[in-house]
């Protein structure tokens, strides 16, 4: 994220949108490593808005209307997916999603792929318009005045507190409808102001699903039966109830030796015989 930064702040993009262009049998391999190198530059969000602001979306746009219309083999689907992942790549922000709809991006993806679904090897330029597509749709509010089913069933267990909790306690009057349509109808700009140091933010970021706590990774296994019960065989298993830690069973001092009066004496080996 850092690099695709500082390349945006020295004038790549729109090296790269001088290079991409219209169809034309000369300099295909250029042109699909220029178009990856886009969309890989495009991910970044202050980039994005850069192409934003230089209206790149509308051009994007129609280099792909321009391929479409003249690969009738299909012989340069990668240069075509490679626009598409510019435009997925744009449309990750608020502004690009909205430019999008405004350059009617919608109907053209929607067309486009209509004519592509006779043809199985363009199964993913379809794939990747339909996730552009689904991306930038408006959302709109669900047609009903409560989330609530009109059919009733009482659960079982209603648990104190939570979500479920909170919809059984609303007043039947409250709307309780989820609604994110009113971001829709907003002609600003994005909430929050991104610099471009915030591009590489993900780089520190906390996941919560990682448990750090050693006791919950390894939870103390409790014994199949009460102390008690095993008092019976304490003898064999002294590690139940003694603490070894209170007994020195390594000495610091090193103790002098001590020849056993049994060891005195020759030395009998039993399997030598005597002649």
């Amino acid at each position: 994220a850092v690099n695709a930064v500082s390349l945006g702040k020295h004038g790549v993009v729109e090296l790269l949108f001088k290079i991409i262009g219209p169809f034309s049998k000369k300099n295909t391999s250029l042109m699909k490593v220029a178009l990856d190198t886009l969309a890989a530059l495009l991910k970044s969000k202050t980039n994005a808005r850069r192409a934003v602001d230089r209206g790149y979306v509308q051009v994007l746009l129609t280099i792909y209307v321009d391929w479409h219309g003249h690969d009738s083999r299909h012989r340069y689907m990668l240069i075509r997916k490679g626009v598409l992942q510019c435009i997925k790549s744009v449309t990750n922000i608020k502004l690009g999603r909205k430019a999008f709809i405004d350059a009617n991006g919608m109907k053209i993806l929607y067309n486009t792929s209509q004519d592509c679904l006779a043809v199985r090897t363009l199964d993913p330029l379809v794939n990747t318009s339909s996730l552009i597509m689904r991306k930038c749709f408006p959302k709109n509010r669900l047609p009903l005045p409560t989330i609530k089913s009109a059919f009733h069933f009482q659960l079982p267990v209603i648990p104190a507190s939570g979500p479920v909790a909170q919809l059984y306690n609303l007043p039947p009057d409250v709307d309780d409808v989820v609604d994110e349509s009113d971001d829709n109808d907003d002609a600003e700009t994005e909430s929050e102001i991104e610099t471009e140091n915030d591009d590489d933010k993900d780089q520190h970021f906390k996941n919560d699903d990682i448990e750090t706590d050693i006791n919950k990774l390894k939870p103390r296994q409790e014994l199949g039966r009460s102390i008690e019960e095993l008092k019976m065989y304490e003898q064999f298993f002294p590690e139940l109830s003694e603490n070894f830690q209170e007994l020195d069973l390594v000495s610091k001092e090193p103790k002098p030796f001590v020849p056993d009066a049994n060891l005195s004496g020759p030395i009998v080996v039993p399997t030598a015989s005597e002649e």
